[in-house]
């Protein structure tokens, strides 16, 4: 891939979406496919490489999209494998062993609260952050950060 020069890539997003009328994946890649446009170096032109760089992103979700059956009072589906960040990247943990390694768990639970303010913040900048849904994710909120204080406090 070559290097990628200073650019506006919403404005040029834009500009496909005005060209096109609708911004769409397909509709980047056609624009952006001419070795002239702005975006053409964002791009891994080179089929080995995407191929191998595809096949990585579909492990990837497929590690995602595993559950598990958690057996408790009551049957639970959830994520078998929890995303975490290491010193050499990304790496995926069975659910079981990161709820017992506590810092894994405050990775976690940073992680669940940045979710939260990403959804905080995207609800505000559409006037949508107030009444039952603020009081909703503040409340959702409350557990994660007493959790996350008490094995910062233990740590």
């Amino acid at each position: 891939m070559k290097e990628k020069k200073r650019i506006d890539i919403t404005s040029e997003l834009l500009r496909i979406q005005d060209k096109q009328g609708a911004l769409t994946a397909e509709g980047v890649l056609k624009e952006a496919k001419k070795k002239r446009h702005p975006l053409n170096s964002y791009f891994d032109w080179d089929d080995t490489t995407a191929a191998k760089r595809w096949r990585l992103h579909q492990a990837n979700m497929m590690i995602a999209h595993a559950k598990v059956t958690i057996m408790d009072h009551e049957e639970t589906r959830v994520h078998a494998f929890i995303s975490i960040k290491t010193e050499e990247g990304r790496e995926f943990v069975y659910t079981a062993d990161a709820l017992g390694d506590n810092r894994l768990l405050l990775q976690i639970f940073d992680q669940l609260n940045t979710r939260i303010e990403n959804i905080k913040e995207q609800l505000a900048s559409m006037d949508l952050l107030k009444g039952a849904v603020k009081k909703a994710l503040i409340t959702a909120q409350k557990p994660i950060s007493k959790q996350r204080a008490k094995l910062k406090k233990a740590s």
